[in-house]
């Protein structure tokens, strides 16, 4: 049995999850990333939300039968796709990289599994993440808590996990409802409901490059608060600092409707 054989027969399968949406300039880099990767035994699920660039032409130029490419033919939107791309997943592990996002180092899923594996109670593992531009140009850096306990402490006053650096144990997201139906802010939901059934980690490095598109309007951060709120009350019993949390957000929902009103 040679090396890749024995690595496909004996590693647990990681399935891989990549949303898109007319990201056709951004995709070849996201799945470049993950054909890199040193933990070759996975899936890599393409879905296409009904893109009408040439998103199509620059997956198949990817020859690997670990990728499969699913192109709906309507464009339904994130959240719908999200609820239904965790019951294409066959891996014992899921992951998640949006498709304007990046997996910066090579050693990214290696040492997720790693940690999943030594920690059978753990739910999910993200890491830290570079802020890029549109251009790819690193302009911030994002560390979040360690352990477990500090997770737990901080999450409802602000979110621990970046989307594209999760690695998720599947069995205990079977256990969830899976993605709520919110229109923004369904990752975070999904957190929360893991953490009813496992630990969190992070991993103390730079490991996902995440990409940002530009500054929300006022009117959209009002609605994204609002939803966040909606979820840390749907929570408000099982974490700790939900007062804190509720206030923080409450204070800049009203500070940005006052900058509505103003404009």
């Amino acid at each position: 049995m040679d090396t890749t054989t024995k690595i496909l027969t004996t590693s647990p399968l990681v399935s891989i999850l990549m949303l898109t949406y007319n990201r056709a300039q951004y995709i070849g880099e996201a799945i470049t990333s993950v054909l890199a990767q040193t933990y070759s035994n996975f899936e890599l699920i393409v879905i296409d939300d009904g893109s009408t660039d040439n998103t199509a032409d620059v997956v198949s130029e990817f020859n690997d039968p670990r990728i499969k490419y699913i192109k709906e033919l309507t464009n339904q939107g994130l959240v719908t796709r999200r609820k239904e791309s965790l019951a294409l997943a066959k891996g014992v592990y899921i992951a998640v990289l949006d498709s304007d996002d990046i997996w910066c180092s090579r050693d990214k899923l290696a040492k997720q599994v790693e940690l999943l594996k030594n920690n059978p109670d753990c739910a999910v593992v993200g890491t830290f993440i570079t802020i890029i531009n549109k251009a790819g140009q690193e302009i911030n850096k994002t560390v979040y808590k360690l352990s477990d306990t500090d997770i737990r402490n901080t999450i409802l006053l602000r979110n621990q996990f970046a989307h594209s650096s999760v690695l998720m144990r599947k069995v205990m997201i079977d256990k969830t409802p899976g993605y709520s139906s919110l229109p923004v802010a369904e990752d975070f939901e999904l957190f929360l409901q893991l953490g009813l059934h496992g630990t969190f980690a992070n991993l103390p490095e730079y490991l996902t490059k995440y990409r940002v598109h530009g500054i929300s309007e006022s009117a959209n951060k009002h609605k994204i608060v609002s939803h966040v709120l909606s979820i840390i009350r749907l929570h408000k019993d099982h974490y700790p600092k939900y007062c804190l949390a509720w206030l923080k957000f409450t204070l800049y929902r009203l500070f940005l409707a006052l900058k509505i009103s103003n404009n």
